[in-house]
Parts: structure tokens; C-alpha cells; sequence
């Protein structure tokens, strides 16, 4: 029986990423659900985001789209809960709306007075792609969903993300991140025997961290079944350590995927 082993380069997310406990951010009062705060957070961000689209802004993206879309990357320090004025990149075509934006979060309330405040210098980092309707006239912004069917791939603006000790040299980061862990799980790939003797196959997707102080944190493993689930969270704890990934200078945790398929042949 021959074992084969089915991976894809591990992709990064760029949807949130944080320093600290999110408890100190601004939109606290209506993310109440802790588990799902960082969902929420975005939802609120962009809506946000499209009420700032006059329409002479929205005619000025939809004649710049390159591919049927435009990306917004914004990134910011803030302290004590508020946005440093100083400290606010945004990397977009229409310079309206990246005023826009700043402001917003230049307005946003600290937390009540009667809330503790952290003043560890904190940082966030999200990326929203705006697509449009068939008939061109309208923005919407992708959905987790819509950009896998667009094979979107991100790119990190304003930071560097975590790398093995390996690749600390390398002239091409991310190629190097991913031929690195292509190699580790080959190195370290062993097929359940259980999981033979039963036929059991398919893909687990891996969901984990590497932290701010480089260390890996698996989010959620999915798979067909636990034999394989097991084997994949295995592998993934074998990680060394990674040089930390950071925002703007500062440290920051970074979310990966990465589906693996076993398969017997």
C-alpha cells in the first residue's frame, strides 16, 4: 500500500492581528462575546469603511480596480485604547477615503473611567479587499469565502511575519517559511497505523498562532477523524520556535492554515 502525502504552502491571515487582549479595544462595548470578538470587531470595521464611500470616492475605486478589486491595508499603534495620531499607516489608491479612515479612528471613545487601561503599546493590522456587483456600480468587501474563490493572496504590508531560525538570511522570506515547512512535515510525517488498518483519509485543516513571542498555538485542527487530527497536531508541535512577527515594529501573533491530505493508495 502506498502512503501519500498531500499539503499546500501554508497561507497567512491578516484579519486582526493583535499584541495583546483585545478587551482594550474601542469597539469593546459592542463585542460583548468574547469568543467571537475578532469576527465582530472586522464586521464593525467594515461597516464603518463603506459609510466612509461618498460617491465621488466609490467612482474613483471603481475606475482604479485592477482585477475586478482594490485592497485596503491598514495598520496602527495605539495606547491607553486610543490610536496614536503619529502612528496610522493605510496603503490605499484614493487618499479621501484613507483621511477618511484615519479620523475615524482618531474619534473612537476610550474605554468608561471606571475600566482598568493598559498602557503597553499595542498594535492591529487588517487587510479588506473591496470587489463589485456585475453591473460595477456598487463596493462590497470579500468575504473569507470570496477571497479563496478569487485565490487571493495577501500580501503584508507595514511588517514582517514570523520565520524560522533557518531562514533568518534568506533573501525570499516567505519561500523559505514555506519550503521549511514543507520539509518539516515531511521529516516528521508518520501515517496512524490505526488510520491504515481502517482506511481512514482525507484533509486537516490546521488552524494555529505563532505568537508574539514566537511560539505556536493551535487555534483548531479539522479533519474526517481524530487519528488524523492527532497526527497532524503532532507534526505541528514538533515546531521550533520562530523568530517573533511584528507590526509596525512592534511584536504581533500571526494566524496560519494549513491543510493536510492523507492519502492511501
Amino acid at each position: 500500500m502506498k502512503i501519500l502525502i498531500y499539503f499546500l504552502l501554508f497561507s497567512i491571515s491578516l484579519t486582526g492581528q493583535e499584541k495583546k487582549t483585545q478587551k482594550y479595544f474601542p469597539f469593546h462595548d459592542n463585542c460583548t462575546n468574547k469568543s467571537k470578538y475578532r469576527e465582530c470587531e472586522r464586521e464593525i470595521f467594515e461597516r464603518e469603511i463603506l459609510n466612509l464611500i461618498t460617491p465621488e470616492i466609490l467612482k474613483e475605486i471603481l475606475i482604479n480596480l485592477k482585477n475586478n478589486k482594490a485592497v485596503l491595508t491598514l495598520a496602527f499603534v495605539y495606547q491607553n485604547n486610543k490610536p496614536i495620531r503619529e502612528d496610522i499607516d493605510i496603503d490605499f489608491s484614493n487618499n479621501d477615503l484613507k483621511e477618511k479612515l484615519k479620523n475615524f479612528l482618531l474619534q473612537l471613545e476610550p474605554l468608561p473611567k471606571n475600566d482598568s487601561i493598559d498602557d503597553t503599546l499595542k498594535v492591529r493590522h487588517y487587510e479588506f479587499v473591496f470587489i463589485t456587483n456585475k453591473s460595477k456600480k456598487n463596493l462590497s468587501i470579500a468575504t473569507e469565502r470570496q477571497l479563496k474563490e478569487m485565490n487571493h493572496k495577501s500580501e503584508l504590508k507595514f511588517g514582517t511575519s514570523p520565520y524560522p531560525f533557518e531562514c533568518q538570511n534568506s533573501n525570499d522570506l516567505d519561500n523559505c517559511v514555506n519550503q521549511f515547512m514543507n520539509n518539516h512535515i515531511i521529516k516528521n510525517f508518520r501515517y496512524p497505523e490505526e488510520a491504515i488498518d481502517r482506511g481512514i483519509r482525507g484533509k486537516v485543516t490546521c488552524r494555529f498562532i505563532i505568537d508574539r513571542n514566537g511560539y505556536l498555538q493551535i487555534e483548531k485542527l479539522d479533519g474526517p477523524h481524530f487519528l488524523l487530527e492527532k497526527e497532524a497536531e503532532r507534526i505541528l508541535r514538533r515546531l521550533p520556535k520562530f523568530q517573533h512577527g511584528t507590526i509596525k515594529g512592534i511584536p504581533a501573533k500571526f494566524s496560519y492554515n494549513i491543510p493536510i491530505t492523507f492519502k492511501l493508495d
